[in-house]
C-alpha cells in the first residue's frame, strides 16, 4: 500500500505545481483520500467480494455437479428402461414358450387319455363277445342237454316200453350226434 502512495507522490510532484495550484487541488489531500480509497477497495474486496465470489463458484460447482448427476441419472434411467424393455420381451417369450409347452402337454394328455379310452371300450367289447359266446355255448349245451332228455322221453313214450341202460345210452348218443351235425350246419 505504501508503494502506490510514494507512486501517486511522484505522479503529483511531476504535475507542475502551478497547475494543481490554480484547481485548488492539495497533493496531500489527494494522496491520503487515494490511500482511503485503495483502504476501502481492499477492505470491500477481502470481506465483501472475495466471500461474495467465492459463494458464487460455489453454487455454480454446486449446479454443475447437480446437472453432472441429472445427466447420469437420465442415461441411467435410459439404461434401466432398456433392460426393463428386454427383460419385459424375455418374460414375454417365455411365457409363450411356457403356453406352447403347456398345450402340446395337453394335446399329449389328451391323446393318452383317448388311446386309453379306446384301448379299455375294445377290452370291454373284447369281454361282452367272450361272455356272449360262452353264454351262447352254454345256452347251447343247456338246450342240448334238454333236448336229449325230451327225446329220450318222447322215444321212451312213443315206444311204450321201458329202455334198458344200454339202449338208453345209445339212443341218447345218436340223437347228440345228430344234434351235433345240426349244430355244425348252422354254423
Amino acid at each position: 500500500m505504501f508503494e502506490i502512495g510514494t507512486v501517486i507522490a511522484d505522479a503529483a510532484g511531476a504535475v507542475p505545481s502551478g497547475l494543481l495550484e490554480t484547481f485548488g487541488v492539495q497533493w496531500q489531500l489527494l494522496l491520503i483520500q487515494s490511500l482511503n480509497f485503495l483502504c476501502v477497495v481492499a477492505i470491500l474486496y477481502f470481506f465483501a467480494f472475495k466471500p461474495v465470489l467465492k459463494t458464487m463458484e460455489e453454487r455454480k460447482s454446486k449446479i454443475e455437479s447437480g446437472l453432472q448427476y441429472a445427466e447420469e441419472m437420465r442415461l441411467q434411467l435410459e439404461s434401466s428402461d432398456a433392460a426393463i424393455r428386454d427383460r419385459l420381451g424375455q418374460a414375454k417369450e417365455e411365457a409363450h414358450q411356457i403356453m406352447e409347452e403347456a398345450r402340446r402337454q395337453s394335446e399329449i394328455y389328451s391323446d393318452k387319455q383317448k388311446a386309453e379310452m379306446e384301448q379299455l371300450t375294445q377290452g370291454m367289447l373284447d369281454g361282452a363277445r367272450r361272455n356272449i359266446a360262452e353264454e351262447k355255448a352254454k345256452m347251447f349245451h343247456d338246450l342240448k342237454s334238454e333236448v336229449k332228455t325230451l327225446v329220450t322221453d318222447i322215444a321212451a313214450k312213443v315206444l311204450a316200453k321201458e329202455l334198458s341202460l344200454a339202449e338208453h345210452k345209445r339212443y341218447l348218443d345218436e340223437i347228440e350226434i345228430q344234434l351235433h351235425h345240426a349244430g355244425q350246419e348252422k354254423s
